[in-house]
């Protein structure tokens, strides 16, 4: 690992609750994956042999429905961990794992984590305070899906990506707009009214980048009464 991966993993959700020595623990023999755009990692129902987190790149987690239908759970990138709610208890994986660009990946073993976590009570209550963030990053999606327009689901995930800046920003979207519709839980055709619609909020997308004129502008329309929103 490179000290910018050791910082990418130390500030992860799984273990920035940690004190140092445990960090330096649960770090030995982890191991740096690297993997292609769709490569698979894990797939639904495989065992749980391992939990991951995301260096560099993107990660999409998926579910396949009896209809053949692939419904997207979430996508990771630098920072974020998945896989550890099952790994630590040594079930199934609930979802599929494929890379969405090239990525890297530090795998932790999660028999080796489950026996550290056995012989230490306070790294399991530091590592349920990551499995906690999930469950909050899961309760905003579903409140996403059930309370914002589709205009303001693409709004909120445009300032996602401006990471906090003002003003004027261009940023680029990070994977195709069909995952992005999957992701936000609409249909593509949707995603493209919905970024014809956001020109009158100062939004332009060429190619695979987003033009924003202001984010404040961005900002009040996600914050505004949905009842409004969705009929735009």
């Amino acid at each position: 690992m490179t000290p910018a991966d050791l910082d990418t993993a130390r500030q992860s959700a799984l273990l920035a609750a940690l004190p140092e020595p445990q960090r330096a623990r649960v770090l030995e023999g982890a191991q740096v994956q690297s993997v292609e755009t769709g490569q698979t990692i894990f797939l639904q129902d495989d065992p749980a042999d391992a939990l991951f987190i995301v260096l560099d790149g993107w990660v999409k987690l998926y579910r396949i429905a009896t209809s053949g239908t692939e419904a997207v759970v979430s996508v990771m990138t630098r920072g974020r961990s998945f896989g550890e709610a099952v790994a630590l208890r040594g079930l199934p994986y609930p979802v599929s794992a494929e890379a969405i660009t090239p990525a890297r990946l530090l795998r932790l073993d999660a028999a080796r984590l489950r026996h550290m976590l056995h012989s230490d009570p306070a790294m399991a209550a530091s590592m349920l305070a990551a499995v906690f963030v999930h469950l909050q990053h899961l309760v905003g999606q579903i409140e996403g899906l059930k309370a914002r327009s589709g205009v303001q689901r693409v709004a909120e995930f445009l300032l996602d990506l401006s990471a906090g800046r003002e003003g004027e920003v261009s940023v680029a979207l990070p994977y195709n707009k069909a995952l992005i519709a999957g992701r936000l839980g609409i249909k593509p055709e949707t995603l493209s009214r919905a970024f014809a619609r956001l020109r009158d909020h100062g939004v332009r997308i060429e190619a695979a980048m987003a033009h924003i004129e202001d984010v404040d502008r961005l900002r009040e329309l996600v914050a505004e009464d949905p009842a409004k929103a969705w009929l735009r």
